[in-house]
């Protein structure tokens, strides 16, 4: 699944309110017209800011080459313009040139640079960039293979409902319970229940069936009190 097909218009949004935090951007009304599919207003905008060195405009600009929008698809010129950004702290960029990386589209695959910019934008609380370096992690593909690292990014992923974080968080945990205690047999039937609820995908893939023949009666009643607590949570933050 394409990562710029799902979330360009949130991703506008997130770019658009980060900007504002600090004042007024350049890019305010481009980022508008790229939200009402005005891509020929967006591209006339973006353009000359981009060239002068605009890092929300090189993002906004890289967006539209990656997803063809106003423009003939071109996701090497993406690339460029992402890591434009990203050498400029966009940590958006970052997160997108990463899944460039992962993917090998626009540049050669490269998971070792693919983490390299997923980190900052995971270590400040990035749900897309958690789940992609946790997974990087789980497989040891770029990085040094670390279960404990991966299930940190993975359950920070998974406490913002990323559900492709919640199923492999599972797995991961599954993984590792065998010899750690109970705690990691439990997260993960939490964990996995909770990504089949969301996710009708995750319903299909995750192990929580398998997970739970491992689960003795005491363990699945800690793992239902914790989607309880885990629910009750989420529905007090959205209420805020």
């Amino acid at each position: 699944m394409r990562l710029v097909a799902v979330i360009l218009v949130l991703s506008v949004a997130l770019a658009t309110a980060s900007s504002r935090a600090s004042g007024p951007s350049a890019t305010d009304h481009a980022a508008k017209a790229v939200q009402k599919g005005d891509f020929k207003t967006a591209l006339a905008e973006l353009k000359p800011l981009a060239e002068k060195g605009d890092p929300n405009a090189q993002f906004y600009l890289a967006m539209l080459y990656d997803a063809g929008n106003g423009v003939a698809r071109d996701q090497a010129r993406a690339a460029s313009l992402y890591r434009k950004a990203a050498e400029q702290h966009h940590l958006l960029a970052q997160l997108f040139l990463g899944v460039l990386y992962y993917s090998g589209e626009g540049v050669k695959k490269d998971l070792s640079e693919a983490a390299h910019w997923f980190r900052t934008p995971a270590d400040s609380g990035n749900d897309q960039a958690q789940f992609y370096l946790g997974s990087l992690y789980a497989s040891g593909e770029g990085v040094q293979q670390d279960d404990s690292t991966a299930i940190h990014y993975l359950s920070g992923a998974a406490a913002q409902r990323n559900t492709r974080a919640m199923g492999m968080l599972a797995t991961t945990l599954f993984s590792r319970s065998h010899g750690h205690g109970d705690q990691d047999l439990v997260d993960a039937y939490t964990w996995s229940h909770l990504a089949a609820e969301t996710d009708p995908v995750q319903a299909m893939t995750t192990a929580g069936a398998v997970i739970e023949q491992y689960c003795n009666d005491d363990q699945k009643k800690r793992g239902e009190k914790a989607m309880a607590d885990w629910k009750r949570r989420w529905s007090s933050a959205s209420k805020q």
